[in-house]
């Protein structure tokens, strides 16, 4: 008998599209609210979870047939920070056609849009990750450790590929520490059964920084669920640059090996919540591990162009069960002419920048005090680009359940500088005592360090400082300050930008050129009482002219006003000699003003002495400055100078945090009967 293979043909490419077609017609009309149910209840009886959507399950007909539900939401731990674990702005679940053809629903892609998943532990260590089904449920044991896995046969059987579009993962460890966020714009993860190796392949960023891709694989998804992923082996982009993370989190203990290489390695810096400067290019080397009491971060290599550092840091629990971190970095050289800060975020509604304060208002971190327990020591070989050398340095940090000290030192060209902060966070608003001092330093090089330029960049300078005060920010800290500040600065040159709001008798009195105008010395001394900085004893000599004064600076309102009285160091110029009075502050324009009626004021009767000859004589001591010797005896060359000293107003000395006096209601007139 011959077989009409022809026509058998034509049958089969007729009756295919028909039945392909009568199966999506059939999936269409099919009410999927049972198999919805069925998978919200077997999620509920091995999760302990609630699945829920605002939109069913509904049958799009097209191209790739599908299953679509929208508002798709995972119930939370009950200890959690908000409702949902996960949002889900639209899940799809691509049918599988030939199972489709069949009669059968199966999945053979699934692929979330618009995902908002937050994982976070609470101040026990517990993860909300952590799913384990109801007391009357029918699912797995814990102790079976298969949380996801059903006894009997599942209708919905494993998905072998899961793509994540447009959404965002949230990780919050608790603790005070800031979340890590990552914008997941596409990523598409592939195995064929939850206890296989994941391949992994997707796109992250954080909030406004530079994206990364990664491929490869990372772990399983059962060992991701159980906190355990397995082997993981990736790599990929990273900004401009590449990384690569090889390694294993396992039972046995983390073992990560972690390599990059870029043109900048700010890039890092959203990733660790530090402002890393800019700079490159870079090669980074670490490796992570866990010990048998604590987990520890070592950096074997990080060039920043000719900058290397290396160092380690190990995190563990006490015998108190306080979290300690402890942190050890060399530095065998730092070039600081190759970094730059990191670039500041946009004003919020293109607003103009506020105008910057010479203290920012930074405050204590008492609420991590008793939280951890911190020690961090770094060591400087030499720091270069500052102008001279600074080498020899030293940095520690050391915080605990009572205690906060911050201590550095340094050989700074042919000087040398330090200071040591202490923070008590006991009482009720804690106690920093600060202490710094400086000897033969060199004035820009310890502006380029602190970040605070006086323009005094050639000059030399000696400095004390002791300050005490209470609060839980700087500013309050320094509103309620005690101590003194003593300064004195070898011969250099002030710029002429701050001089040109002076009189300009005296601008003439000064010379100078263009570049600036050249002193021979500075010296003086602050007595800090309730945040005002009184400067009593002011010597300022230059080649034309000698002048004493003083006056005050606001540590909080950072305000300051000052009355000098010079004296010509020739005839030619004593006209030009006259009293004047300074005021100016942060973000304010100096405004400067002749006052010739402070003169008889100034000067008391008799022989006045002269302040030339006796800042000449004290010259003539060899490695003394001369301004500083003269200083002490200020007030017996100008004897009515401390009564006519500018002080602060009472609003301005009022301590800030403590309200002014409400003004007294008049009482009502009382009624006779």
């Amino acid at each position: 008998m011959r077989i009409p293979w022809r026509r058998l043909v034509w049958v089969l490419v007729a009756a295919i599209p028909l039945a392909v077609i009568a199966g999506l017609i059939w999936g269409a009309t099919r009410d999927l609210s049972r198999y919805q149910a069925r998978l919200t209840e077997q999620i509920r009886k091995v999760t302990g979870r609630e699945l829920a959507a605002k939109v069913p399950l509904a049958v799009k007909i097209g191209r790739y047939p599908a299953m679509v539900a929208e508002g798709v939401t995972l119930t939370n731990a009950p200890w959690g920070s908000r409702p949902e674990l996960a949002r889900v702005r639209k899940l799809t679940l691509f049918l599988d056609p030939a199972a489709l053809f069949l009669g059968e629903i199966k999945i053979g892609r699934l692929m979330l849009e618009g995902a908002d998943i937050l994982v976070e532990r609470n101040d026990v260590g517990d993860s909300n990750l952590d799913m384990l089904p109801p007391l009357d449920g029918s699912g797995p044991h814990p102790g079976e450790s298969r949380s996801l896995r059903l006894r009997t046969n599942p209708a919905f059987p494993w998905i072998g590929v899961i793509e994540v579009r447009d959404s965002v993962l949230t990780i919050a460890d608790g603790g005070g520490r800031p979340p890590v966020v990552l914008e997941v714009a596409t990523a598409t993860l592939k195995s064929s059964a939850p206890n296989q190796p994941l391949q992994f392949e997707g796109r992250f960023g954080a909030p406004q920084t530079q994206p990364f891709t990664l491929t490869g694989t990372a772990g399983s998804f059962d060992g991701w669920m159980r906190g355990l992923p397995g082997n993981i082996d990736v790599q990929g982009s990273f900004g401009d640059g590449k990384i690569s993370i090889k390694g294993g989190v396992g039972v046995k203990g983390t073992n990560v090996q972690i390599v990059s290489e870029g043109p900048d390695v700010s890039v890092f810096g959203p990733y660790i919540h530090l402002q890393v400067p800019r700079g490159g290019p870079y090669v980074l080397n670490a490796k992570a591990a866990t010990q048998r009491n604590g987990f520890k971060v070592e950096v074997s290599t990080l060039k920043v162009g000719a900058s290397e550092l290396t160092g380690e840091a190990l995190f563990r629990p006490d015998r108190k069960g306080v979290p300690t971190v402890t942190v050890n970095a060399d530095v065998s050289r730092l070039d600081v002419s190759e970094l730059r800060a990191p670039p500041a975020p946009a004003p919020a509604g293109g607003s103009s920048p506020a105008q910057p304060r010479i203290v920012p208002t930074l405050p204590f971190a008492a609420s991590w005090l008793g939280r951890a327990a911190v020690s961090v020591t770094v060591r400087l070989g030499e720091v270069v680009g500052l102008g001279s050398k600074m080498q020899n340095g030293s940095v520690t940090l050391v915080s605990n359940d009572s205690r906060f000290a911050f201590r550095g030192a340094a050989t700074i060209g042919g000087g040398s500088a330090g200071f040591d902060l202490v923070y008590d966070p006991t009482g009720r608003i804690g106690q920093a005592t600060l202490t710094a001092s400086a000897n033969r330093v060199s004035l820009g090089e310890l502006a380029s360090v602190i970040g605070f330029d006086l323009g005094l960049r050639d000059a030399v300078g000696d400095i004390d400082l002791r300050l005490r005060g209470g609060g839980r920010t700087t500013r309050d800290a320094l509103n309620s300050a005690s101590g003194s500040i003593d300064i004195a600065v070898t011969k250099g040159f002030w710029p002429r930008e701050p001089l040109a709001s002076w009189p300009a008798e005296t601008q003439r009195l000064l010379g100078g050129a263009d570049t600036g105008v050249p002193f021979n010395c500075i010296a003086g001394r602050f007595d800090v009482s309730g945040g005002v900085a009184s400067l009593r004893r002011l010597v300022v000599d230059t080649p034309r002219t000698t002048m004493v004064g003083g006056g005050y600076v606001h540590l909080r309102t950072e305000g300051w006003e000052f009355i000098l009285a010079p004296e010509a160091r020739d005839t030619q110029n004593s006209a030009l000699a006259s009293p004047l009075r300074l005021k100016g502050g942060s973000g304010r324009p100096t405004s400067g003003a002749l006052e010739p009626n402070l003169a008889k004021l100034i000067v008391g009767a008799g022989v006045v002495p002269s302040l030339v000859s006796q800042v000449n004589q004290a010259a003539r001591q060899a490695g003394v400055n001369p301004c500083a010797a003269v200083a002490p005896r200020v007030e017996g060359l100008r004897p009515g100078l401390r009564a006519q000293m500018p002080v602060p107003s009472a609003d301005l000395r009022q301590r800030a945090g403590r309200p002014a006096a409400p003004a007294q209601q008049p009482s009502p007139p009382r009624r006779t009967p």
